[in-house]
């Protein structure tokens, strides 16, 4: 999953509960002024009743987005429509009602800065919301108004609303980074820079619950007579082995989940991989440590297959007792669990 994926995801979470309690808010708004508005004489015409259930459309929009993306959109046809709403109302308040188009537009400004996660996108919610309270008139508020505080309205207005937006969307974004750098330290292993146990355990668990759907199995791998190795070559060349088996797993197959368990033993998961193209990779990482040119490396391992009704603790149960025949039967090889 890429960083914009994540961050998108991140947006989710943060807006999705405000937005939806927002909604209510918006609903009642309308009926409400309605109600309230002594200019516009019955508030049961027809095209009232229209935009309501218009109203009630962008909102089952927005409740049943599933990405930032849609939430996004249908936010914004929910302020559009909102406007549209009012701007019927302004027109059949009359002369009057014309009063209304700028505290409106005004209100929508502040009261959205907050509630889209870039700025383009805000710019496009207000440029929609404001040539919809305003097009067709010849002005911007009634001449009785001075022109100059309307456009210092205005401006402060604007000026508000952007940069209160920029910097909510600085600040999201600077929180998603450092939540990310977390999340990295808290599933990656130190020193070779591949998933911990605890990423690997997690993607082993997840992947048993979709084994039904796809092939999918699990390689519990050790690197043979490490204890030697670190003897000869002190800690320092023992972990330069560990890295080096790391990069290599990296490098295998794009299908492939690699994590270090801990010490010298290492997990792969292969998801969509029948059993003989994960042998040939294998054989094909053996290979390629047995060409090293500063300190050949093997390793055994135990193989198994992911089976929908396997608990995790069965699984790593199995696929050690694999692992550990492997060793008996003389190293750098690999055994198949039954």
């Amino acid at each position: 999953m890429n960083d914009e994926i994540r961050y998108e995801r991140h947006v989710r979470r943060i807006f999705r509960i405000p937005l939806l309690v927002l909604q209510p808010l918006i609903l009642l708004i309308f009926p409400l002024s309605l109600l309230s508005n002594p200019l516009i004489g019955s508030p049961f015409k027809p095209r009232y009743f229209a935009v309501m259930v218009l109203l009630l459309a962008v909102t089952a929009l927005l409740c049943l987005a599933r990405s930032a993306r849609m939430m996004n959109i249908a936010f914004t046809g929910n302020i559009w429509a909102l406007a549209f709403a009012f701007r019927i109302e302004i027109n059949d308040g009359g002369a009057l009602g014309h009063y209304w188009n700028l505290p409106i537009a005004i209100l929508t400004t502040l009261g959205t800065c907050g509630l889209t996660y870039r700025l383009k996108d805000y710019l496009i919610t207000l440029s929609g919301a404001w040539f919809i309270l305003f097009v067709g008139q010849d002005y911007l508020a009634p001449a009785t108004m001075p022109r100059q505080l309307v456009w210092m309205l205005i401006g402060t207005t604007l000026a508000i609303g952007i940069a209160y937006n920029y910097v909510n969307s600085n600040w999201m974004r600077r929180t998603f980074i450092m939540k990310e750098r977390y999340r990295i330290l808290a599933e990656t292993d130190a020193l070779t820079g591949i998933a911990n146990r605890r990423k690997l355990l997690e993607e082993l668990e997840a992947a048993i619950g979709n084994s039904g759907e796809q092939p999918c199995h699990f390689v519990m791998l050790d690197v043979d007579d490490f204890k030697s190795i670190n003897d000869r070559h002190g800690h320092q060349g023992g972990d330069e082995v560990l890295v080096a088996l790391a990069d290599e797993m990296s490098n295998l197959d794009p299908a492939l989940v690699v994590g270090r368990l801990g010490g010298e033993e290492f997990g792969i998961l292969a998801i969509g991989l029948s059993a003989p193209q994960l042998s040939e990779i294998l054989d094909r990482l053996r290979a390629k440590l047995a060409q090293r040119e500063q300190q050949s490396i093997t390793f055994s391992a135990g193989a198994i297959q992911l089976q929908v009704e396997d608990s995790l603790g069965e699984l790593l149960r199995r696929a050690d007792e694999a692992l550990y025949l492997a060793k008996r039967e003389g190293k750098d090889r690999v055994i198949w669990a039954l």
